[in-house]
């Protein structure tokens, strides 16, 4: 991204947090629907938290079994999750070209690349990354990991249907999710939850309290970063519609700075 485009995309993300609109505003009534299609239900299956307490650590469905490999785009400088899995005899195959890691643990994979849309020199797709790892058609009960600090939209929506449901279980940090306000973002933004909603349950949602701002209009409250909780939908039935929040394992993304509860409009409708 040039530095010119870097100062527009500041500029408005600075005027998105204090509540100004630089392109047409998304319908409220849109986001309320988009919403009530995202509400997090209680399975048979039920989650436990995995990597830990604060930054690093998910709330995941207990469905690991005879789960072999995790592919987790995005490292930064936190493994915890991934070190758990370890333990379960779950190998991770890390990707980020950001990070020079050097990890010392033969359960753990690391790939200086960027997972995006396609491949080329600094970049791999997904179903390429996976085929290069692994076998791409025995194996078809994996876990996503996704933190990839805004581009997880477009990973999902170049994925082909086949590689989608390869994934069991699927944990995304969605970011930039105050651009729902704005109509262009908010299309690009339901796609995904679309496709998502198609194959999986979300199963929790939690905000991350590190951003310093959360966008309300009327009843509508945005936190811009949360973690998602996925679980194919052949793997367990609804037992309930609605959960309640914040459930038992959650906690702060930053032990610095007070929990943000998840506001009400993301799980009652």
């Amino acid at each position: 991204m040039g530095i010119r485009k870097k100062i527009i995309k500041k500029t408005c993300d600075y005027l998105l947090s204090k509540g100004t609109f630089t392109s047409k505003r998304t319908e409220l009534d849109e986001i309320r629907q988009l919403l009530k299609t995202i509400i997090p239900k209680r399975l048979k299956i039920n989650n436990v938290r995995i990597g830990g307490n604060n930054d690093g650590g998910y709330v995941v469905p207990n469905d690991l079994e005879k789960i072999e490999y995790c592919f987790s785009p995005g490292v930064g400088n936190l493994i915890n999750f991934e070190n758990d899995l370890t333990k379960k005899g779950i190998k991770s195959f890390l990707a980020d070209f950001s990070v020079s890691q050097n990890f010392n643990n033969n359960l753990i994979d690391f790939e200086k690349k960027f997972v995006g849309p396609v491949s080329n020199e600094n970049y791999i797709c997904l179903k390429d990354w996976i085929s290069s790892k692994i076998d791409y058609d025995k194996n078809n009960d994996l876990i996503l990991q996704l933190d990839v600090e805004g581009d997880e939209y477009d990973i999902i929506n170049s994925l082909d249907i086949k590689t989608l449901k390869k994934f069991r279980i699927i944990l995304i940090e969605f970011h930039q999710l105050h651009y729902l306000f704005d109509s262009f973002s908010f299309k690009k933004i339901k796609k995904v939850f679309d496709i998502l909603n198609k194959f999986f349950y979300c199963t929790h949602i939690h905000p991350n309290n590190n951003p310093e701002f959360i966008i309300t209009e009327k009843d509508i409250i945005i936190p811009p970063v949360m973690e998602f909780s996925y679980l194919r939908k052949d793997r367990s039935s609804i037992i309930d519609q609605k959960l309640e929040f914040p459930t038992s394992i959650d906690q702060p993304n930053n032990p610095s700075r007070t929990d943000i509860d998840l506001p009400k409009c993301w799980y009652k409708s």
